[in-house]
């Protein structure tokens, strides 16, 4: 088969799953599991979306919350505007304005990624991690002081809701776009220069690499996306259609740490796997609630000493990957 036709037809099965996300998922199963499989899709879209920072580029952010946050309340303000002038026309209606609202969230996230990388990625480690997180906070703390946005009630105020602009068709296909763009960028020219940065930044510099313009680059990419998950999160059908500053704090970057810890730092399937896990985990042990900080961190320490570089470390899941990690037959390896 033609390359071309080989991805014409890969696009037609993934839109295919999606919409029969979009409009059978949601009636077939539980709205429980709905929820969880929602829930999933804007983790993967989180976990990815740092991984390019943290893994392939090595650098050290935990301020990312404040990006979501930034993403997610762009895009309600855009949608909420919208909503009046969309609704008359539908499904279309809707879609238009979720759209609209995503390219809304993905521009100010950018902006406030590049605000942010550019004084900041001049510095390294411990200096850089404290400098992400102060931003995170700042953004959360400048949501709780501005009334227009809610302050600490959360937007918006009154009976008023965000419009449920997203199922699970569009959450789906926002982190299969997430780890489509990231895939590419790191498997890329401009992936193999942020590669080279985080095995050796100084190495990196003396070849002619433009350090500074790289990690803003990779800090920019991944602040929109990040900006992206925050929006459709925003708009998740399956949630409140409410947003509170309290969503964005240091925790929920502390949850985007262990996602891509967990998967495999620099490893964009090791992510997903690390959001799926931090879901399904935290979901698991939601019933144990006076054990859950207790057991949920030994989980954590466990997969550390037994894994130290992650599930899957630098490395992606492949067929491949699986034929190696399986025992072999006697007879086969004869």
């Amino acid at each position: 088969m033609p390359p071309l036709v080989r991805r014409i037809a890969l696009v037609a099965l993934t839109l295919a799953l999606l919409a029969g996300l979009q409009y059978g998922a949601q009636a077939a199963l539980n709205p429980y599991f709905v929820r969880i499989l929602a829930v999933c899709a804007v983790n993967i879209m989180l976990a990815v979306s740092l991984n390019l920072v943290n893994g392939t580029t090595g650098q050290f952010s935990i301020g990312h919350a404040g990006f979501m946050a930034v993403g997610a309340y762009a895009g309600a303000l855009t949608s909420h505007a919208l909503d009046p002038r969309l609704a008359p026309h539908g499904a279309l209606g809707e879609a238009a304005g979720l759209v609209l609202a995503g390219v809304a969230a993905v521009l100010a996230s950018g902006v406030a990624g590049v605000l942010v990388g550019v004084p900041s990625l001049r510095l390294r480690g411990d200096y850089l991690a404290i400098v992400t997180l102060g931003f995170g906070e700042i953004i959360r703390i400048s949501i709780e002081s501005i009334p227009f946005l809610g302050g600490s009630q959360g937007y918006p105020l009154g009976a008023e809701s965000i419009p449920a602009y997203a199922g699970l068709g569009w959450l789906w296909g926002g982190s299969v776009l997430a780890a489509v763009v990231v895939w590419n960028l790191t498997y890329s020219s401009h992936g193999r220069a942020l590669a080279a940065i985080r095995e050796d930044e100084i190495a990196a510099e003396a070849v002619g690499i433009d350090t500074t313009k790289y990690k803003v680059l990779a800090f920019a990419i991944s602040a929109m996306v990040t900006g992206l998950a925050g929006c459709l999160y925003a708009h998740d059908a399956t949630g409140g259609q409410h947003l509170e500053p309290g969503a964005f704090r240091l925790d929920r970057s502390v949850d985007m740490l262990v996602m891509i810890i967990f998967g495999g730092l620099g490893s964009i399937t090791g992510a997903i796997l690390g959001g799926l896990f931090v879901t399904i985990s935290l979901e698991l042990l939601r019933g144990a609630r006076e054990y859950r900080l207790v057991v949920y961190p030994m989980l954590l320490i466990l997969m550390m000493l037994l894994r130290p570089k992650g599930l899957l470390g630098t490395r992606e899941f492949s067929l491949g990957l699986l034929r190696s990690v399986l025992p072999r037959r006697r007879g086969a390896a004869s």
